[in-house]
């Protein structure tokens, strides 16, 4: 990032946390929560995004088997939930 990027990220961060102050109930020492929910949330979906194909190619290969297992099994197995 240049420095232009870095001062239009933060202002875009001092924007979000002024919409939080104006629109929640939230204490400065509350926002923690939601954030941190919101970027756990964007890291599973980045690793779910990046296993898929791997979940489907197996979840397709072992169809109709007797080692068939639910997709929500192989994902388990593959990125850990």
């Amino acid at each position: 990032m240049n420095a232009e990027q870095l001062k239009q990220l933060e202002k875009d961060l001092w924007s979000a946390a002024d919409n939080l102050r104006a629109n929640t109930d939230l204490k400065s020492s509350e926002y923690a929560t939601p954030v941190l929910g919101l970027i756990f949330l964007k890291f599973a979906d980045n690793k779910y995004t990046n296993a898929e194909p791997a979940i489907l190619k197996e979840f397709n290969k072992l169809k109709g088997t007797r080692r068939e297992k639910p997709i929500s099994e192989i994902a388990i197995e593959k990125c850990g939930f």
